[in-house]
C-alpha cells in the first residue's frame, strides 16, 4: 500500500503519524486497514496526511486508484452507500438530538436502546420520510451497543446500506463562527472526530455533543 511505503520511508509509525498530521489514530487505522477508502476520506484529512508524508494528496489518491483493484477487491465497487435526501426541517432533527441528549441525562444507555427499538422509531421515521432522524437514530443505537459491548443488532441492516447526500453537525459546530474559514476548519474537526457510527451517514457529531 502506497500510504504504508511512504510511512516506512519517513521512518515513520502509525502513532507518529498520528501526532505529526494531527488525523485521529482511529481514522488512521481505518485507512490503512482497507476499512475507510482514501478516496472517501475528507479533503481536510487527506491534506494533513500529506503534508506529515511530504506529498501531494493527488499523488496519494493516484496511487491508491492505481492499487485499488488489487488491494480492496470488491470493496472498491460496491460498497457505497445509497443516500438519501431529507427535504424536511433540520429544526426536526436537532429537536430530536436534545431529547436524546435529556433522555440520556436521566436513563440508563441499554434503557435508551431498548426504548427506541420497542417504540419502531427508526421506522417511524423513515415512513415520513425522515431521514436524519431516521438514520441518526441507527447510528446512536449502534454507538450505544458497541460502548456497552452488546452485539450488533441485525434488526437495522436494511437501513445501514444508507447515507445522508448532505452533511449534518451539531448546533455547537456551526455555532459563532465569524468567517468561513473558521467555519470550514471546525466543520473538518467535526469530521475527523464524530463517533464512527454516526459518520457513517454523514452525521457529524461527537460523544460531547449527544451526552
Amino acid at each position: 500500500m502506497y500510504l504504508q511505503k511512504l510511512m516506512n520511508e519517513h521512518n515513520m509509525t502509525r502513532a507518529e503519524l498520528c501526532k505529526t498530521s494531527g488525523v485521529p489514530d482511529s481514522t488512521l487505522r481505518d485507512i490503512l486497514t482497507g476499512k475507510v477508502r482514501l478516496d472517501r476520506c475528507k479533503s481536510g484529512t487527506l491534506l494533513r496526511i500529506a503534508n506529515a508524508l511530504e506529498t501531494t494528496t493527488d499523488s496519494i489518491l493516484e496511487h491508491f486508484l492505481a492499487e485499488c483493484p488489487e488491494s480492496y477487491d470488491s470493496r472498491c465497487n460496491d460498497s457505497d452507500p445509497t443516500y438519501l435526501h431529507d427535504n424536511n426541517s433540520l429544526l426536526d432533527f436537532y429537536v430530536l438530538v436534545d431529547l436524546i441528549v435529556q433522555g440520556r441525562a436521566v436513563i440508563p444507555d441499554t434503557d435508551m436502546i431498548r426504548f427506541i427499538l420497542s417504540e419502531d422509531l427508526v421506522e417511524k421515521m423513515f415512513s415520513v420520510a425522515h431521514y436524519r432522524e431516521g438514520l441518526f437514530l441507527v447510528g446512536l443505537v449502534d454507538y450505544l451497543t458497541r460502548k456497552h459491548g452488546l452485539p450488533k443488532n441485525p434488526r437495522f441492516d436494511v437501513y445501514r446500506k444508507y447515507a445522508l447526500d448532505y452533511p449534518v453537525y451539531s448546533l455547537d459546530t456551526l455555532h459563532e463562527y465569524d468567517d468561513t474559514f473558521a467555519l470550514e476548519e471546525a466543520k473538518e474537526l467535526a469530521e475527523d472526530f464524530a463517533i464512527p457510527e454516526l459518520g457513517a451517514y454523514n452525521i457529524f457529531m461527537t460523544e460531547e455533543d449527544i451526552a
